[in-house]
């Protein structure tokens, strides 16, 4: 028997980061991550992205909870597939992460709550240090924005768009939300892109509180030259990634560019 969950791509556009949570705004894009579960009868668990064998930390963790729940799980091949790169800010280990753990509840006959599975997942990032909401907001789908932790996501109204998304490097994500310099710049730029998003809650207002956000908190200066050329074009968080909603002119060539489109799915068993 084998189980395949999928969760989409993430884009974070801006957020505040807090102790085991974060606030801020994004989209869920029409690329995903798929995980396929299945029992092994002999070996060793493996756990494969893209067919190769690697660390691969959230999966693990995610495991382990589940154990700690009293799960039994025996040996499992864990499969899980995307066209998106990994470490460059589109949410790859939260998509990991979560489809892992709807696929796995139903495997095993876990019989956890779909919130439970999302928590499973959301700590194991929390754990891993390589996200803080990610796999909440992916859950939902669509184009969210929070202002609080003690508050559900709102649901601002959906547009279809196709964006350019260009993957220049990766960035470590704890090397940002663990730094107290980063969390104080941060914090200062996300409340004042936060207070402009709730003033015009709309696709176009996220687009432009997630530049503002980009700029003021020094997380974009490594692109401010793409920015200055490309004015619907921002930073997804955290990668040295752009994106807009208009073709991009990129003096500087990315390692990949991706076409994809703003999706309102979260993430499902398939």
């Amino acid at each position: 028997m084998a189980v395949t969950a999928s969760c989409p791509g993430y884009v974070t556009g801006l957020f505040l980061i807090g102790d085991k949570d974060a606030v801020g705004a994004g989209f869920s894009i029409d690329k995903s991550l798929t995980t396929t579960v299945s029992e092994r009868n002999g070996g060793r668990t493996t756990i494969m992205l893209n067919g190769q064998e690697g660390a691969l930390p959230v999966s693990k963790s995610v495991l382990r909870l589940y154990m700690e729940r009293g799960c039994r799980l025996g040996l499992l091949d864990i499969q899980h597939a995307t066209d998106v790169p990994v470490g460059f800010g589109l949410g790859m280990s939260a998509a990991g992460a979560l489809s892992l753990s709807l696929s796995l509840n139903e495997l095993v006959g876990a019989g956890f709550a779909r919130e439970e599975c999302i928590k499973i997942a959301h700590d194991a990032e929390i754990e891993c240090g390589t996200g803080l909401s990610g796999v909440d907001a992916a859950a939902i789908g669509g184009v969210l924005a929070r202002r609080s932790p003690s508050e559900p996501p709102l649901q601002l109204p959906f547009e279809e768009k196709t964006l350019d998304i260009a993957f220049y490097t990766p960035i470590k994500t704890s090397s940002v939300i663990k730094s107290p310099e980063w969390k104080k710049k941060v914090n200062a730029s996300g409340t004042e892109a936060l207070s402009m998003l709730f003033a015009n809650k709309n696709w176009e207002g996220l687009v432009m509180s997630s530049r503002q956000f980009a700029k003021k908190s020094g997380l974009a200066d490594w692109c401010s030259h793409e920015m200055g050329a490309n004015p619907r074009a921002s930073m997804a968080m955290l990668g040295h990634t752009l994106f807009s909603d208009i073709p991009m002119f990129l003096p500087r060539k990315p390692y990949m560019l991706l076409k994809a489109k703003t999706a309102q799915e979260g993430a499902k068993l398939l």
